[in-house]
């Protein structure tokens, strides 16, 4: 009877030990095919969203990896606007410069679920923290093309 029981105790140990030690990532929606899949999302953010606006103010490579439709969604006091995507596609079209070459950028998150993503980054300027952008994305045809943003300005002020 205490053989039993010390073998049933051992072996609950075991399975519970290797229950707890299982990563969350090894299952399902996180695997290695995801990791690549985020690394796509990430391009996509930094061709035409950094380096698209702020390196290099270029419209075709922002053209290439925002969805046409897509909106930059703004909270101003207290009230929200809506900036076309193209607003940028058209100024910069007209006037190709970037809007700041000393952009540096941080990814501190990516999601993805099938064919939906939601990736936030930070964006900084001489080491100074500008803004925390929360761009969605959809996987059109094999491409993930941007399609909102939302964003934080720094330093916060009251809206």
């Amino acid at each position: 009877m205490k053989v039993n029981f010390f073998i049933t105790s051992i072996l609950l140990l075991a399975l519970t030990t290797a229950v707890f030690s299982i990563n969350p990532s090894d299952i399902g929606m996180n695997s290695s095919i995801d990791s690549t899949e985020i690394e796509n999302v990430k391009k996509v953010i930094v061709e035409s969203y950094v380096n698209g606006i702020f390196l290099k103010g270029d419209y075709k490579l922002l053209k290439k990896g925002w969805h046409p439709d897509c909106d930059i969604v703004i909270l101003e006091k207290g009230s929200l606007k809506k900036l076309p995507a193209q607003y940028w596609v058209d100024r910069l079209e007209k006037n190709p410069k970037p809007l700041d070459p000393s952009v540096t950028y941080k990814f501190t998150d990516v999601k993805i679920t099938a064919y939906a993503a939601m990736a936030i980054i930070e964006i900084y300027s001489n080491g100074t923290h500008l803004y925390t952008d929360y761009m969605c994305l959809y996987k059109f045809d094999k491409t993930w093309k941007i399609v909102t943003k939302i964003y934080c300005t720094y330093p916060i002020s009251s809206l």
